[in-house]
């Protein structure tokens, strides 16, 4: 008996990693993938504006990523001839460390725009553990997505001020003479992206109040009848 037991397999307790929870405070933001109509980007199209709408998405969704992977295979391939340049053949070239800057925040600042898209952007939902209501739920990460659009806008602006002062000054870099502009340009790219899906996020989130509104009121009904 007692060599049953010890050979009785035992169940680990551990969380299967396909199982893990991304968001811990947020019950409806556990899961992944995300619920459609938590997502910045709806699945399908509620009209035909709506699909021409999520094409066009799709395009600046390939070119923003290609840029992505351009930029990071660009900047691996810098680093690794400025280490050859550098320790074997003794001739480092300084403008490789300002062209390896322009990439990094070009990486940055697309990547900054692309989790605003899966909405991996970093945010808490404690509130979903005060409120109980699903329509006040809504309504809070509602009025949450406006504000982050409205904050993006601001930081957008600054960021454009910025850049057409680096452009109108004629400003250049150290080593290769590029206009600062290319540098402040990713800024501009990065906050129009955040604008522009914080702005779908906040379309979708409002027609996913208006369901919740109206499933609230039928079930009102049904309960008065």
């Amino acid at each position: 008996m007692q060599q049953e037991k010890l050979t009785t397999p035992v169940k680990s307790q551990v969380t299967p990693v396909g199982e893990a929870k991304i968001y811990d405070y947020d019950p409806d933001l556990s899961a992944h993938p995300i619920p459609p109509h938590l997502h910045a980007i709806p699945e399908q199209p509620n009209n035909r504006v709506d699909g021409y709408l999520l094409r066009f998405e799709r395009l600046l969704n390939w070119l923003f990523r290609g840029m992505m992977l351009l930029a990071g295979l660009g900047l691996a391939f810098l680093m690794f001839s400025q280490v050859i340049m550098r320790y074997v053949l003794e001739s480092p070239f300084t403008g490789i460390e300002e062209a390896s800057i322009l990439l990094a925040v070009w990486i940055y600042f697309l990547g900054m725009g692309y989790a605003t898209r899966e909405r991996e952007h970093i945010h808490g939902g404690i509130v979903s553990l005060v409120v109980k209501d699903p329509y006040k739920v809504n309504m809070i990460r509602f009025i949450g997505s406006i504000t982050c659009m409205i904050a993006a806008i601001i930081f957008g602006y600054f960021a454009c001020k910025y850049a057409f002062k680096e452009l109108d000054r004629g400003r250049v870099s150290v080593n290769l003479r590029w206009p600062r502009g290319l540098w402040s340009a990713s800024m501009i790219v990065g906050f129009a992206m955040m604008v522009g899906y914080f702005l779908l996020e906040t379309i979708n989130e409002f027609r996913d109040l208006r369901r919740t509104r109206r499933a609230r009121k039928k079930a009102k009904a049904t309960q008065e009848v």
